[in-house]
């Protein structure tokens, strides 16, 4: 019969596979996601569920969210690959009339919690299903998901290719949708791969493994300090996701150094045509975005995304001093670097920034956050989990950088 391995939510499954031939579901996790949880068999005499302890993967649904944005998976493009999906099927005679609209309002409206897809699979054929015949019978049949999709399918032929189409289909679409119920956020998904490592189908390093390289994202700052205000802001605010960002590791020396050296750099990358999936983030001051704005006028290859750290209405009005004495102005676009993301309150000092040069290409001055250097020794020796460090302008800023990515062009 072979080793079944499944990726579910409850006793829903999603997805399947059958001996070393599957899908690998390793990036949706980390390392500490593995655990002993539930596998759903039924003795095949009796027809009496069974259930057993083993190691698989297993993490809520709410933080897998953001795993797929970075994997590719927003709405828009799953819509996009709906709908692309849609037409090869119909090359294939795979008729099913299911707009995405109808696909999303059925699977987001399901209540995994009535779905058992286990008990319904009793009889199993030592051969295997026929292609589409383990959709129909084990997960469109149960009654709380036919209900839903079979009224919006009158013809039986229809019904028919709806088993093809489903077992088809890239289940990280249906996974994103589930996801969108805030009635599922605490329900975990599953990935049951111990009968197929326990069988010898698999090594048990192919899956538990790091995220690979060609899912991952470099981040490129102006300077090593900025990589490593990231760096701990993510691990720290964002670990269901920490896993994906990697960052130049350099203490000492630290190659691009302010705008001009970090345009070079982009200059370099859009030549070579760079393979990684890289991130250069400009400061939001003057001389960052004149850089910015003259490297967009290059052709970038698209997994290489260029941005600048985010305006913010707490910078839109901010002590500033110059040589006509102090005053309050926006230094958006003007004196934004990284420390300013940092808490204020750490200090005892009122926050402000002061003016240094004027740029005369753009006609603006560039500012300089005061005693930043002291900003970022309160960040290094604080907690940024326990409360006591103001932490919305870093979640803030995160975001926007996740956004960059997911929302590339």
């Amino acid at each position: 019969m072979g080793s079944m391995i499944t990726l579910g939510i409850g006793k829903m499954e999603i997805d399947w596979g059958k001996n070393n031939c599957f899908t690998d579901h390793s990036a949706l996790f980390l390392s500490q996601d593995i655990k002993e949880i539930p596998y759903y068999y039924v003795d095949v005499d009796t027809e009496e569920p069974i259930v057993e302890l083993k190691e698989g993967y297993s993490r809520k649904l709410s933080s897998i969210m953001n795993r797929l944005n970075l994997l590719g998976y927003t709405l828009d493009e799953i819509k996009n690959q709906y709908n692309t999906f849609l037409k090869e099927a119909e090359n294939f005679a795979c008729n099913v009339n299911l707009t995405f609209e109808e696909f999303y309002r059925v699977i987001s409206n399901i209540d995994l919690s009535k779905v058992d897809s286990v008990s319904i699979a009793v009889e199993y054929d030592e051969n295997g299903y026929d292609l589409g015949e383990y959709a129909r019978r084990c997960i469109l049949d149960d009654s709380e998901i036919k209900d839903k999709l079979y009224e919006l399918i009158d013809h039986s032929e229809q019904r028919y290719y709806i088993g093809e189409f489903f077992e088809n289909i890239d289940p990280y679409i249906t996974l994103r949708i589930l996801a969108e119920n805030p009635n599922n956020a605490d329900l975990e998904l599953q990935w049951r791969f111990a009968d197929v490592v326990e069988n010898g189908w698999v090594e048990r390093e192919e899956i538990v493994c790091p995220l690979p390289p060609n899912k991952r994202i470099l981040l490129v700052t102006e300077g090593s300090s900025d990589s490593f205000i990231l760096r701990e802001a993510i691990h720290n605010l964002f670990p269901d996701i920490a896993d994906f960002f990697d960052f130049v590791d350099m203490e000492e020396n630290y190659p691009f150094t302010g705008a001009g050296n970090l345009y070079n750099f982009c200059l370099g990358l859009a030549r070579i045509g760079i393979q990684n999936n890289t991130i250069v983030v400009f400061d939001n001051d003057s001389a960052g975005n004149e850089k910015y704005e003259q490297v967009h006028q290059i052709p970038m290859p698209r997994n290489l995304s260029i941005t600048k750290l985010p305006e913010c209405i707490e910078f839109a009005y901010f002590l500033t001093v110059g040589p006509t004495g102090e005053s309050m102005q926006d230094i958006n676009g003007k004196a934004v670097a990284i420390e300013c993301f940092l808490d204020f309150n750490s200090l005892s000092i009122t926050p402000s920034v002061r003016w240094t040069s004027y740029n005369k290409r753009t006609q603006t001055y560039q500012g300089e956050l005061i005693s930043k250097d002291e900003y970022i020794r309160k960040f290094k020796g604080c907690s940024l989990t326990d409360g006591t460090y103001d932490t919305k302008k870093l979640k803030f800023l995160i975001n926007h950088l996740i956004s960059t990515w997911i929302n590339k062009k």
